[in-house]
């Protein structure tokens, strides 16, 4: 067996307690939001004036337009207010702060992540490229967000990280119906800061492992799209986020007789027409799938098994195919013995991906001592990789706590399957 030079890098991104964002914290009841107004109310104006002080003192500086996002919560449960009273900007502030929190939506960890070429590719040294990277944030509760991260690869395949700030802000809500949503920050976020929040009913427990990709479309604009699983606490379901710029984020939900389970995965851009995803509807095998609309998705063929004794337990996609000349690479996961998480890759025909090409008959990155310990242990997981200077820059999630990154040289790869 040929063993592969991967180079692990030394960068790490951990989970940090300190990174909080401003969510609503409304009773679910009627008459605990009405009990909390009331004594609002019974304070006079001075203590008002001295308790908002207090409050924008204390929190302001812990957030970017923290009066606008206080409005917006007092705004939620106005209607509950007596007819005909009109409170102070004050007590308008001091009401939407009773029914705010702030949510550490990192504070249990920081993986799972997937790489783009960033949209903006300017003023940067030759042979460089700008990429934004996806990340599955947990906190209070196990609930999963996305958080994002900038950064460049230069000419020899090095990889840097953009310093982030301590502030962290979801987006206002353009429009929202059953089946999706439309978000948007404003321009000036760095994107560092931008965290997509469950809003739809079917991830209010978890947005979870997205995949994105940029994708190629007719015209010739590009589109990034990313798959991820909706969690309501008792169910998944899969979605799809559509953005040009990271700014505007419209999420819908997948519909058709071949959406089940979850870590679907787009090809980058159409086949023969048509849009094609990697899928895995049994938990343990994966499909291919076509269809004319990115949304609704029927029919599945059978495209491979768990073969090798690190992956019997079950296989899946570690992010959207990448396109090589000599076939598309798709990663995968691998579970075996003792549950442990494994990445292998896949290569497979360019005009007809159901044509298996080649596999890795050994894992690429198995757990080392370093990574085994964490939330989960044993396991290395990606949601997708990028090509860059003949490399292939993988960065990945170790044990389900944090992530870190490795590379590995694109033509011994590929001369590497079987």
């Amino acid at each position: 067996m040929k063993v592969l030079n991967v180079q692990r890098h030394d960068l790490k991104l951990a989970p940090h307690n300190a990174r909080v964002i401003v969510c609503p914290f409304i009773p679910a009841s009627d008459e605990r939001r009405k009990n909390i107004l009331n004594r609002i109310l019974k304070l006079t104006d001075e203590e008002v004036e001295r308790l908002t002080a207090d409050t924008l003192q204390d929190f302001g500086k812990r957030h970017r337009g923290l009066e606008q996002m206080l409005e917006r919560h007092f705004k939620a449960v106005s209607s509950l207010l007596p007819k005909g009273y009109t409170p102070t900007p004050a007590r308008r502030l001091l009401v939407g702060s009773y029914f705010t929190c702030e949510y550490a939506i990192e504070a249990a960890a920081l993986f799972n992540p997937s790489i783009v070429p960033h949209p903006d590719q300017s003023d940067l040294p030759v042979g460089s490229l700008r990429f934004i990277m996806s990340l599955r944030a947990v906190g209070e509760g196990h609930i999963s967000s996305i958080e994002f991260r900038t950064g460049i690869i230069d000419k020899d395949g090095g990889m840097t990280i953009d310093p982030v700030t301590r502030y962290a802000s979801t987006p206002q809500i353009v429009s929202k119906s059953s089946s999706e949503y439309k978000v948007q920050f404003p321009d000036e976020t760095p994107v560092s800061e931008r965290v997509l929040f469950p809003l739809s009913e079917d991830e209010r427990n978890g947005i979870e492992d997205a995949r994105f990709v940029r994708f190629g479309d007719d015209d010739g604009d590009g589109t990034y799209y990313a798959t991820y699983t909706a969690f309501d606490g008792r169910e998944i379901m899969p979605r799809l986020l559509e953005t040009k710029d990271f700014v505007t984020f419209r999420s819908l939900a997948l519909s058709g007789k071949g959406i089940e389970n979850k870590g679907m995965a787009l090809f980058p851009r159409k086949l023969n027409g048509r849009y094609a995803m990697i899928s895995r509807q049994d938990g343990e095998n994966l499909f291919l799938m076509y269809s004319d609309d990115v949304s609704t998705w029927n029919h599945k063929s059978d495209l491979l098994k768990p073969t090798f004794p690190w992956e019997f337990v079950q296989i899946g996609n570690c992010g959207s195919p990448i396109e090589t000349d000599r076939g598309w690479l798709l990663l995968t996961h691998g579970v075996g013995p003792m549950r442990r998480y494994c990445i292998g890759a896949v290569l497979l025909d360019l005009n007809n991906p159901s044509t298996v090409l080649g596999r890795l008959e050994h894992p690429l990155l198995i757990p080392n001592e370093t990574e085994r310990e964490g939330y989960v242990p044993n396991v290395v997981y990606t949601c997708g990789a990028i090509e860059h200077a003949g490399m292939l820059i993988i960065p990945y999630a170790t044990s389900d706590y944090t992530t870190t990154v490795a590379s590995v040289s694109m033509k011994e790869l590929l001369a590497a399957m079987v």
